[in-house]
């Protein structure tokens, strides 16, 4: 079932929203349940310094941080209203801070790893590129860049996602430049990926009830490009 997997980590980022606007509390309690978002952080390294661009309201973010004390996290989105309320949660800590950025058109800092959870279907194609070759710019060779999105596809699964995904952008619980979702089949995927600077490996989600997918990928061997 959608977040069956939950651990105590999550359990303390979900609680930094306990002074949250009441929405923003029933986003971080939702959004919980429903991303699996304890799967992804098992795939980010335990230290070092981490990017996670699109944070939204910060709840990646904050899980990050509370799942390892040896990393240091940087929130980036370009709504300036959720970064509000992701500053809401950082009660001080030192190893976690979140700025107002578009990942469209301004590369992230230099660092050891960069994740990306259900962003990517937000931008046209074109952006989407756009956002990988950012990525690739901050990584040295070998460093990951870890992602969860959804496929498009011929599948049960995939008719639910796209629903759903428009009714939330309708309703404002997500937010798209253009009020339109693209989401990538996956050869458009590994070819957008390599394209950017990155070896790929894909996991599929096959317990989720959406076309989930985990890109797990490195930056090809190589200077960084500037």
């Amino acid at each position: 079932m959608p977040g069956s997997t939950t651990t105590a980590a999550l359990e303390r980022a979900v609680h930094r929203y306990r002074s949250a606007p009441l929405l923003a509390r029933w986003s971080a309690h939702g959004r919980a349940f429903l991303a699996d978002l304890a799967v992804v952080e098992a795939y980010v390294p335990r230290r070092g310094f981490v990017v996670d661009l699109g944070c939204r309201d910060g709840l990646f973010a904050n899980l990050l941080v509370e799942a390892s004390a040896q990393r240091r996290v940087l929130g980036i989105d370009s709504d300036a209203r959720r970064i509000a309320i992701a500053r809401g949660t950082v009660a001080g800590r030192d190893t976690l801070r979140f700025e107002t950025g578009d990942i469209v058109s301004v590369p992230p800092p230099r660092c050891d790893a960069i994740t990306m959870v259900d962003v990517l279907y937000l931008l046209s194609p074109a952006d989407q590129e756009r956002v990988l070759r950012n990525a690739a710019t901050a990584l040295a060779g070998g460093a990951p860049l870890i992602v969860r999105g959804q496929e498009r596809r011929i599948d049960a699964r995939y008719a639910l996602t796209y629903a759903q995904e428009l009714v939330a952008i309708g309703l404002g619980l997500t937010r798209s430049r253009r009020r339109r979702v693209h989401f990538p089949t996956r050869d458009e995927a590994v070819a957008m990926f390599e394209r950017a600077g990155f070896r790929l490996d894909v996991v599929e989600q096959q317990a989720r009830p959406y076309t989930d997918v985990l890109y797990l990928a490195r930056r090809s061997p190589g200077p960084r490009a500037e």
